[in-house]
């Protein structure tokens, strides 16, 4: 990705961060006999929705009209509480501006400002009225949406718990020839029906098949576009051995040429007949939706356990099944979805009159489906294979797969599985003593979770690895400028907002399964979203939401920018690495504080209670953070004044080293044995620091030398010379020098004075010196002496003595 593109993304973001962000001041407050009206509206409305829920039966038929008038005056309530209480707020600080009152005895204030004084007054009682009104209304609506859950709830047991003829009753077996002959002569008969009837349109019989040709070219569009995906991405039986990554891919086209292709052009066929046709409400019309359904729950029965399991090509499994339980699996699953499928389509499809058939046919299906079930529950199917590995040579690890046993992790799962083996037999029975509304609702809930659980199962398994394996690319790395550790920090929260929107997904559609309305979890919802009121304190999920991905969202831009500055745009400057350092780095800080007050604006935190925080902070500063502010202070020093920078070799104390990190609170130095010292910012600003390499990189030698005496010093100091300007990092300017120090006790003293152009190479530098001193010593015959010393023994009449 180019820098101007990077660039064009990164600002059209900050903008968006921006115009999210800040609040519009364009609204303005709607008159109060407007919002009166609205008022009496919205109770005039409740008021009749409470009579009609007097009477459960009538209820029960208008459920959905009441639903949703229930949720537009809710969402019209919220929309008027909330601009109820933002105008209360700004009248509220606007009265604030004005000050306290003048105290008995004081002079008056101008009339202009008592004026003010009492508009605002009066403003803030009005919106806070208004608002306190539209909390009520909410609150009523929340009680009648529960009573009317409560009154559907009711007459849905009460249906589950109706019973009916037993299919083995007589009478009842008599009728079923018949009832099936007439089923099925329905289904044949509906499209005839569509077929032969008359269009409102008055299509001709090229312009009714025109979207069957359509849709038939984009099933062989699809078709050929599968078979090139497979090919190029899916399993190869020629590789014996793939990767981890490999497998995953492969395992993913299968899920997408399988599954996602075959329901996309499953969902293209019902929006041909329910939009091009315009179907009305009638047999084919169920036909073609229950079709449709059945088709979407046999392909995800049938492709998405073949492509976790792979029981063709075992090697290319992505789950630790054995192989010869993986083809069982994918056979039994599949059965259950097809038998589920066709459960779905029956009830779509059947009518009042079919009471007889779909008895028998519930009977004889949910037996067949308890059987699959209790199969299915046998825990040798589901123990880990201990051969299964990631592959050779892989670089991504699979997942760990041995774990210790856990004796309360096996009870509860021995409990689950017992538990829906219960529920599988009593609907399987339920539907032989003619509780078929029961039966079907036991064995088709328990299928619709088993399938919803696993879709969602895999897919979370899959997008976690792909997480994985995309954070750990060094590509990825480098284009958010994270390390190591900072790419599996992101990996790991990516991953767990993924989890956490799969496991609130999946809890979303097992209620809807099991009878709880999506309308009734979407309401639920958005109750805890639009914001609940704990002890007048009203907290809106959506807002924290909204401000956590606004902060996110604002330092990753900033971060971007950073980088850009730093790779792209300082380095074209004359500044120095150093300088360009520090403009880096407080980019990054003006980053910070950005993210925090875009957040706080967010959630509606006003600036003068941003300041009270900043005293609260200033406060515990004083007490408690004084060793931190005084870093972080200090560190700001050294980027603003620079004294020392990124990438010079400093000297503190016995720590000498490269400077290789200024942080808020610490400076990072990398000594020349690798080591990581941290020193705090106040130290380094407190304490004599020596920089080497604050001006320049340059360093003077010192080389001390000894030659015998006799030696010919003028030859010594031509020598020593030679051997500075032989040595490759010796600069010619100042130029090297050579000083007669002493006469020593064995030898006479020389020392060599030149500059080496790197301070880093300081003793390098000096080795490869010495090493060509000696060289030149030797050539020129000249001696370095060793130390001489004169022993004076004592005579033997000394000794007598």
């Amino acid at each position: 990705m180019s820098t101007v593109v990077k660039s064009l993304l990164v600002f059209s973001f900050l903008f968006s961060a921006f115009a999210v962000s800040t609040p519009s001041f364009a609204n303005t407050a709607e008159p109060a006999w407007k919002f009166n009206r609205a008022f009496n509206a919205w109770s005039r409305s409740l008021d009749a929705i409470e009579t009609e829920l007097a009477n459960p039966d009538h209820a029960a038929h208008e459920d959905e009209g009441i639903r949703e008038t229930l949720t537009k005056i809710r969402e019209d309530a919220v929309t008027a509480r909330d601009a109820a209480a933002d105008f209360a707020t700004n009248s509220g600080d606007l009265l604030a501006a004005l000050g306290e009152r003048p105290a008995e005895g004081e002079p008056e204030e101008a009339r202009d400002v008592q004026q003010k004084r009492r508009q605002y007054e009066a403003e803030v009682a009005d919106f806070r009225g208004r608002a306190a009104q539209a909390q009520l209304i909410i609150r009523r609506v929340d009680t009648l949406t529960l009573r009317l859950s409560g009154i559907e709830q009711g007459l849905a047991v009460a249906t589950l718990l109706t019973r009916t003829p037993s299919p083995l009753e007589w009478g009842n077996l008599q009728t079923i020839p018949t009832a099936a002959s007439t089923y099925f002569s329905r289904l044949a008969m509906a499209p005839l029906d569509w077929w032969r009837a008359p269009t409102e349109q008055g299509q001709t019989t090229l312009q009714r098949l025109t979207p069957l040709g359509v849709l038939i070219a984009i099933l062989a569009v699809a078709l050929f576009g599968r078979r090139l995906l497979v090919d190029w991405l899916g399993r190869d039986k020629r590789i014996p051995e793939p990767s981890y990554t490999r497998r995953l891919l492969g395992a993913s086209t299968e899920a997408l040429a399988n599954g996602l292709l075959p329901a996309l052009f499953a969902g293209l066929l019902w929006l041909t007949f329910n939009i091009a046709f315009s179907l009305n409400e009638g047999p084919f019309l169920n036909l073609v939706n229950g079709f449709v359904t059945a088709l979407l729950i046999a392909i995800a029965a049938l492709s998405l356990p073949r492509a976790a399991l792979s029981p063709s090509l075992p090697n290319w499994r992505v789950v630790p099944i054995r192989p010869k339980y993986a083809q069982h699996l994918t056979q039994r699953i599949g059965a259950l979805g097809i038998l589920f499928g066709s459960d779905v389509f029956v009830s779509f499809t059947s009518a009042p009159a079919d009471a007889a058939f779909l008895s028998i046919y519930s009977a004889l299906t949910a037996t067949l489906e308890a059987i699959l079930i209790v199969d299915l529950l046998r825990p040798a199917l589901w123990r880990a294979d201990p051969d299964w590995s990631a592959g050779r040579g892989d670089e991504e690890q699979a997942p760990a797969q041995a774990k210790p046993y856990d004796r309360r992790r096996a009870f509860v799962w021995q409990g689950l599985r017992i538990t829906i083996g219960l529920i599988a037999l009593t609907g399987a029975v339920a539907a032989w003593i003619g509780y078929t509304a029961l039966s079907i609702y036991l064995i088709g809930n328990l299928i619709g979770t088993a399938l919803t659980f696993g879709a969602l199962f895999l897919a979370r398994a899959l997008f976690a690895e792909w997480i994985g394996i995309i954070m750990r690319r060094k590509e990825t790395a480098d284009w958010l400028a994270l390390s190591e550790e900072g790419s599996s920090t992101v990996a790991f929260w990516l991953i767990s907002f993924m989890q956490v929107a799969v496991y609130i997904t999946g809890a979303a559609l097992i209620g809807a399964v099991w009878g709880i309305p999506l309308s009734d979890i979407w309401t639920i919802t958005y109750n805890l979203l639009t914001g609940i009121s704990v002890g007048g304190v009203t907290i809106s999920f959506a807002d924290i939401l909204e401000a956590i991905l606004v902060f996110i969202a604002t330092l990753l831009i900033f971060r971007l920018i950073k980088r850009v500055l730093r790779d792209t745009v300082l380095p074209q400057t004359r500044l120095d690495p150093g300088a360009q350092y520090s403009i880096a780095t407080v980019f990054g800080y003006v980053g910070i504080i950005t993210a925090v007050l875009l957040t706080a604006t967010t959630l509606g935190v006003e600036f003068q209670s941003l300041l009270i925080i900043a005293g609260a902070l200033s406060v515990g500063i004083g007490f408690g953070l004084q060793n931190i502010a005084n870093n972080f202070i200090s560190g700001l020093i050294l980027l603003f004044e620079r004294p020392i920078k990124v990438g010079d070799l400093i000297e503190i104390g016995d720590t000498l080293g490269h400077i290789t990190h200024i942080n808020v609170r610490r400076t990072e130095v990398e000594t020349f044995q690798r080591a990581e010292v941290m020193i705090p910012n106040s130290e380094l600003v407190a304490t004599s620091v020596i920089n080497w390499t604050h001006s320049d990189r340059k360093a003077r030698i010192e080389i001390n030398v000894g030659v015998a005496y006799g030696s010919d010093t003028e030859l010594v100091r031509e020598t020593l010379i030679a051997a500075a300007r032989n040595v490759e990092k010796i600069v010619s300017w100042p130029s090297p020098d050579v000083l007669f120090l002493d006469f020593g006790d064995s030898s006479l003293n020389f020392q060599l004075r030149c500059f080496t152009s790197d301070v880093s190479s300081r003793i390098t530098t000096s080795s490869s010196l010495r090493f060509e001193i000696d060289r030149l010593f030797r050539e020129a015959g000249i001696e370095i002496p060793f130390p001489q010393r004169v022993v004076h023994m004592a005579s033997d009449d000394n000794k007598a003595k």
